[in-house]
């Protein structure tokens, strides 16, 4: 691996704490990496991706020209800073700063409010570099970073997982145990006995029937050609529970490495969806969707194929150079030795790697496995990862606390209220559902009627806590109130999930016809397709709703119940209808089209501006009184309420809506049937409370 005579000069400890110079200007770095330099390739790199959405500041200092605006003091030099390297003491995750300009010893500092000498203006120009040590190579540090690809230690992922494996049951308080002694699934793989692993061609499917052993379950997408997949159906059942087995070559790939792993773990049984249940046979489906909670829940490991567009593609091979366009890491010595030794001390440079999970993170079904799961392996787009109740490990050394398992998936929740915001465990319970909801409304469904199915083993874990409260549609009867008011995320939040317009569910190729899709009742979530969110559960929002006064409706039914349904349940795979019934001040408005951007700008104006109405310029609908006699000139004083339709489409043609409101400042925007009964089409921001005050309180049938 050759470098340039510059990078030949360079040694780690020689970049730690302090900026040096490394090139006067880009073009002298694009040029060395040009020439094969390994260094100046992975610098010249690094820039160039953090610019990936200006590329022309890059064109312009290519030229010789300014990258910032005109008149501003600018430096072309290119300058290096190494951060975080410690003797084995310790652990580190190193790095290289690479800049245009100096970008300060400890960050951007400012002197005496001015840049520093050599520094840029903003934006900066920046990149990081990956410092790391490859395993067994003895040194001073314990630098973690890039590890096992196809190319460098491509089986040093399983020496990884058996080291979080064993540290996460054996140190962990609130992880310890083997994973055995809880209900395995109804069927697993036996992959042979141990000291047979390795030569034993077949593999069968046995019943459990009481056992307790460890096994490995497997999260995975399908993918959308599933015809030549081998599967248990009654046509394979026999041969799959016979004494021989069947061939693992039969089997999908993913399957296949699956079963390999397991061997290499020295784990007997796994659990994989295609081959333990029986496919075709809708009442077997049904029986074991309900036990997704128990089959992830009491598994002694998952695997998540994360990487894995579908289940012929594998996941075990980390290949990221597939495409040979990803630079090759280059090694530096550590100290420049003087005479040379013959084997210096060195470390490596890459380029950081992605914590993208890959196309596994939009499949609905994979997401409630990953929550269920108590620890599970993510085979990551570049990397591999460990999650358990406690900590979230990446394979370049990454540590974090795991935000992905809400305290109320786990088998002994450790409630720890935060003293800023105390909340009860049904409210915390609450909180992380809600929380969920977002993630997991951003989700693929193959078939939209599984919207239910797929979060069944969630809910069930939900409902330990909420205990004696019904789960009506997914909104838990105990905190209906808020339930109602779930908003799609394009009409109030920035990034990703407000990219994505919600719709009614539309037909796939595993749904019958091609008309609309009714998979819930229309003031349910699942009434449509795309992200939703909740108000935050902030301390306000929290008093606002223990006030009972916040509250602007009421249960309709005997017993202070909302609802006379006697088939919703956590169990229960399927919820297309179910009736409310409750108490609350209906009122008719007006959609007269009236200039929303104009309404926010008086509001600003007159000092009546909520932040609420921010976004409403671009999706919102004004609510206006129907008043006999109103001043056309003066229309801004007949606003009641600013309204989002759930769907944009359905705004379309309508001139007028019912609405209720749910609590004082927000409510739902109706459409009233034939019937007399009525049906959820948005939500809307009261601003006229008064007006909404003085309607009168009837009983609201919402289906």
């Amino acid at each position: 691996m050759p470098l340039c005579p510059r990078c030949q000069t360079l040694s780690i400890v020689q970049l730690l704490g302090t900026e040096i110079l490394f090139q006067p200007d880009l073009p002298t770095l694009k040029r060395n990496a040009d020439q094969g330099c390994d260094f100046c390739t992975l610098c010249w790199h690094v820039l160039r991706d953090s610019t990936r959405d200006h590329h022309d500041q890059l064109d312009r200092l290519l030229q010789g020209k300014s990258a910032w605006a005109d008149g501003e003091e600018w430096t072309p030099t290119i300058w290096l800073l190494g951060l975080s390297l410690m003797d084995r003491s310790g652990e580190a995750r190193a790095s290289i700063e690479v800049s245009v300009g100096k970008t300060g010893t400890f960050g951007l500092l400012m002197v005496d409010g001015k840049r520093e000498e050599d520094q840029n203006p903003e934006p900066y120009i920046r990149g990081s570099l990956a410092v790391y040590e490859d395993p067994g190579r003895l040194s001073r540090y314990k630098l973690f970073g890039r590890r096992s690809t196809v190319d460098r230690n491509p089986e040093l992922y399983l020496g990884m997982i058996r080291h979080w494996l064993h540290d996460c049951q054996t140190k962990h308080e609130v992880c310890k145990g083997d994973g055995s002694g809880g209900v395995m699934p109804t069927r697993v793989i036996d992959v042979g006995e141990s000291g047979t692993l390795e030569r034993t061609p077949h593999v069968r499917l046995v019943s459990t029937q009481g056992m307790s052993e460890r096994y490995i379950a497997l999260s995975y997408c399908w993918g959308p050609d599933t015809s030549d997949i081998f599967t248990l159906n009654t046509s394979t059942h026999a041969a799959m529970t016979s004494t021989q087995g069947v061939q693992v070559s039969t089997l999908a790939r993913t399957h296949r490495e699956i079963i390999d792993l397991a061997r290499a773990l020295g784990i007997r049984y796994v659990w994989v969806d295609a081959l333990c249940i029986i496919q075709g046979d809708a009442a077997d489906w049904e029986k074991e969707s309900k036990t997704m909670a128990r089959v992830y829940g009491n598994s002694t490991l998952t695997i998540i194929a994360g990487r894995s567009p579908s289940s012929k593609s594998g996941f075990l091979t980390n290949d990221l150079n597939k495409d040979n366009t990803r630079p090759l890491p280059c090694r530096l010595p550590v100290t420049l030795d003087h005479p040379p030794t013959s084997d210096p001390e060195t470390v490596t440079i890459d380029l950081r790697r992605s914590h993208n999970i890959g196309p596994l993170v939009q499949r609905g079904w994979c997401f409630q496995e990953r929550l269920s799961a108590p620890r599970s392996v993510l085979f990551a787009e570049e990397q591999i990862s460990f999650l358990c109740n406690r900590e979230h490990y990446w394979e370049d050394g990454w540590v974090s606390r795991n935000a992905w398992r809400p305290k109320f998936v786990q088998q002994q929740p450790q409630w720890a209220p935060d003293p800023k915001l105390p909340l009860t465990p049904a409210e915390e319970t609450l909180q992380g559902w809600y929380w969920m909801l977002f993630h997991y409304t951003q989700c693929l469904l193959s078939n939209p009627h599984d919207i239910f199915a797929a979060i069944c083993a969630v809910a069930q874990q939900a409902a330990r806590t909420l205990v004696g409260s019904r789960y009506l549609a997914g909104i838990w009867e105990c905190d209906i109130v808020r339930g109602l008011l779930w908003r799609p995320c394009y009409h109030f939040q920035l990034g990703p999930a407000a990219r994505v317009e919600t719709t009614r569910p539309k037909p796939t190729r595993l749904t019958q016809g091609t008309g609309p899709i009714i998979r819930a009742p229309s003031w349910s979530w699942a009434a449509v397709e795309g992200p939703i969110a909740y108000p935050y559960f902030n301390a306000s929002q929290v008093a606002k709703y223990r006030d009972t006064g916040y509250s602007m409706i009421r249960p309709g039914c005997p017993g202070s119940k909302w609802s006379l349904d006697t088939t919703c349940g956590v169990d229960t795979l399927h919820m297309p209808e179910c009736e409310l019934r409750l108490v609350g001040r209906v009122g008719y408005a007006l959609t007269p089209g009236k200039s929303v951007k104009e309404y926010v700008a008086g509001a600003k104006a007159r000092g009546g501006f909520k932040s609420s109405l921010a976004r409403a310029v671009f999706h919102g609908v004004l609510l206006l009184a129907e008043t006999q006699g109103a001043n056309p000139e003066r229309w801004q004083e007949d606003v009641v309420g600013v309204g989002f339709f759930d769907d944009g489409s359905e705004r379309n043609g309508v001139d007028g809506v019912w609405c209720l409101p749910v609590v004082r400042d927000l409510g739902l925007i109706l459409r009233k049937d034939s019937d007399g009964r009525f049906s959820r089409l948005g939500w809307f921001i009261v601003e006229k409370e008064a007006w909404f005050a003085s309607q009168p309180e009837v009983d609201v049938c919402l289906r």
